[in-house]
């Protein structure tokens, strides 16, 4: 069957063929005429307009955005909230729509206005197409502010349709100058929560996403969520009628229904608190979620309380796993003061000349320990410069690309004195700006081992372009986020050497802390990593750029070190994450826990249902605990692994090897306790040079000095 429009213009097209014929009788033209006029007219009219419209799509502003979903539905609530508006999640920009204060639903062609929201349930559900995802929950429901005006409000028919029967799916065109179309389908099945349609013909579906699907009687008996071609004919995925009620009885009664938790405050200027993207699937929030009152949830004020967050974003709830290593269980772990936001990470990394000396450790892992040498070098793969790149690179593979950017940056320098006058180099360079494309950074990472290090060590060029990053200032490559939270990761194995000559060591030194503060000012968080013993002798530089902007300095006497070293920091302020199966009284062998708060873990599984619960612990002593069921079958196939965990469930295979070549489990928590001892000692006997220091140099530190606002 082909699509209401296609019929008109099909047609139209006829009528003007065969009134374009030539009328051999003169007598019989203007009656000819008329005619043809009158079957072209109405050839060329809108039937639909004569039936009642049912569909809109839904019109939305973030921030001066102008942005659009697809198609969306009304129903009647009863006694919950009135009228709803029902669309597909997928269809919509979810992180986008947080960003706006209000819905417009308006029809295709005509963008006349039918209705209005100012409030949407603050869990939307999970896209079909993301892990865990179902057609049953990637749904949006938009309490309206009144009855819509111009389209009816759809029956929901009871019980499933008859395999055979006929549906008409109705929808906004893409590309055709009407407010409504519709197509016709036959059931081919009803399976789970999906209800498969059949097409006769392949028809252009842009923009339908989230369809009604009728009955003969006009009755609701599903949404449109998907197409693909199925033994040669088109075949859609419906999401059932009786899904659809459930899930808008369910969010828009419930007490954390609530229009964007960030809508813009009464200034009509964007709040710099709002929440970077959706909240996912199984989170749970400790703190108080908004309800719904009013046209618009009021702006809160900002409290230092901790909000301690957690999600298990994989396997899905009730998942069966047929791996003999276990459940691989990955999610996110936040404990943040206010709201939840982004990251954007930039690494900050040291090629100055220094950093072309040798460990001592074979960071590469070839089986050869590079040194330093009359006839050359043993292996380049070991520099500290190698240290710095790998610890980088374990870091990044921690990360997780839908909630954190990370960009590169290096600083070194030429000295501005000597002859001849050196035509030198820019201090710091953006090799890579702020990206959820970690393959670049990796790339960007492996070339810098390709150049040799050289220049002198211009700290504060490498904290400043990387605030231009964080900010999107003029000089910078990056497209700034407000609502990011914003961390530079600072490497360095020496002392600042510039702008100033060396033998001015205390205006350079000021010259890095003037740059901490303007990092401070633009809310920037440095954590400084100082890396062997030039860098531990003179600490003062990377132990106040820290301090200043409430980050953290963590001393690397041995560089062979700093790859296991940076496993220990943490941006997300989680202590620690615990994963159980109550079923059988075991933990998590392998738990990983990265810096951005994206942890996972093989969790060891018996035969049949076992219950896995996951505790995240913040640095204030709170708490939150998720569990999940999951079922072990051996040798099942397990649920296809999302692309982004890939790298660490291989992180924790590794470890899991490591860990048997080893002697003994107390073997391996002694040596951890003592590295830990380790860098606490460092780290105390850093700040006591580093006092020393600042009494040598004379630099007056104030760290209850008033901030002015940011550049």
């Amino acid at each position: 069957m082909v699509s209401r429009v296609a019929l008109r213009r099909e047609l139209g097209a006829r009528v003007r063929r065969a009134c374009e014929g030539r009328v051999m009788v003169a007598r019989l033209r203007v009656r000819r005429v008329v005619v043809c006029l009158s079957l072209y007219a109405l050839a060329l009219g809108a039937p639909a307009a004569a039936e009642d419209i049912v569909v809109a799509r839904p019109q939305f502003d973030a921030e001066g955005r102008a942005l659009a979903g697809s198609t969306c539905f009304f129903v009647d609530t009863d006694d919950v909230v009135g009228s709803a508006a029902v669309c597909a999640a997928h269809s919509l920009t979810l992180d986008e729509l947080a960003l706006s204060p209000m819905v417009e639903f308006r029809l295709g062609k005509t963008q006349r206005r039918v209705a209005t929201s100012t409030r949407f349930f603050a869990k939307p559900g999970r896209a079909f197409s993301l892990p865990g995802g179902s057609f049953s929950e990637d749904l949006v429901s938009f309490a309206l502010e009144a009855p819509p005006a111009e389209v009816r409000v759809l029956e929901v028919a009871e019980g499933e349709p008859a395999v055979g029967s006929t549906l008409r799916i109705f929808g906004v065109p893409a590309g055709v100058p009407s407010d409504q179309d519709d197509i016709n389908g036959t059931v081919a099945s009803v399976e789970g929560d999906r209800i498969h349609v059949d097409l006769d013909v392949s028809v252009d579906l842009r923009g339908w996403g989230g369809a009604p699907a009728l009955d003969a009687e006009g009755r609701l008996v599903g949404m449109l969520q998907a197409a693909w071609i199925h033994e040669e004919k088109y075949r859609l995925g419906l999401t059932r009628a009786a899904d659809i009620v459930a899930h808008v009885a369910e969010k828009l009664a419930s007490s954390d229904a609530s229009f964007s938790i960030a809508a813009a405050p009464s200034s009509g200027r964007p709040d710099p608190t709002r929440p970077g993207r959706p909240p996912g699937l199984n989170r749970n929030e400790a703190s108080d979620v908004p309800t719904l009152a009013g046209p618009r949830a009021q702006p809160q004020e900002e409290t230092d309380d901790v909000s301690l967050t957690l999600e298990v974003e994989y396997p899905p709830d009730n998942a069966i796993i047929g791996d003999p290593l276990g459940a691989f269980v990955a999610g996110k772990a936040y404990a943040l003061e206010g709201r939840l936001r982004r990251f954007d990470v930039i690494f900050v990394v040291d090629t100055s000349g220094s950093t072309n000396e040798m460990t001592g450790t074979d960071v590469n892992e070839n089986g050869v320990v590079g040194k330093s040498g009359l006839f050359g070098r043993a292996d380049e793969g070991d520099s500290i410069l190698a240290a710095e790149i790998a610890a980088a690179t374990q870091m990044l593979r921690g990360f997780d690309p839908r909630g954190t950017r990370v960009g590169l940056v290096t600083f070194a320098g030429d000295p501005r004195t000597g002859f001849p006058p050196r035509q030198g180099r820019a201090a710091a360079i953006t090799e890579e700006p702020l990206t959820s494309d970690y393959a670049r950074i990796e790339r960007s990472m492996r070339r810098l081992l390709d150049r040799k290090p050289q220049g002198m060590t211009h700290m504060a060029a490498g904290v400043d372009q990387a605030t231009i990053e964080l900010l999107g200032l003029r000089g910078g490559l990056s497209q700034p986020d407000p609502s990011s939270e914003k961390i530079v990761l600072f490497f360095t194995d020496g002392r600042p050497t510039l702008p100033y000559d060396p033998v001015f060591e205390s205006e350079n030194v000021k010259a890095v802390l003037r740059a901490a503060d303007r990092s401070a000012r633009a809310s920037i968080t440095i954590h400084s990593f100082a890396i062997g013993p030039e860098a531990l002798d003179g600490p003062v530089a990377t132990v106040e750029m820290a301090a200043r902007t409430d980050g953290y300095f963590t001393p690397v006497r041995h560089p062979g070190e700093l790859t296991e070293i940076v496993d220990t920091v943490s941006f997300a302020n989680v202590e620690r994450l615990e994963l159980e199966n109550l079923t059988v009284g075991s933990e998590a062998q392998e738990v990983l826990i990265k810096a951005d708060g994206s942890w996972s873990a093989l969790v060891p599984l018996e035969a049949g249902k076992n219950r896995v619960r996951v505790t995240a612990y913040g640095s204030d002593g709170t708490s939150l605990s998720r569990e999940v069921l999951l079922q072990y079958a051996p040798d099942a196939p397990s649920p296809d692994l999302p692309r982004e965990f890939v790298t660490r469930r291989n992180q924790l295979l590794e470890r899991r090897l490591i860990e048997l070549k080893r002697e003994s489990d107390d073997m391996v928590e002694q040596t951890r306790r003592e590295l830990k001892i380790e860098i606490d000692r460092e780290r105390a006997a850093a700040q006591e040079r580093a006092e020393r220091q600042r009494k040598e140099l004379e630099i007056k530190v104030d760290p209850d000095a008033e901030k002015s606002a940011a550049p």
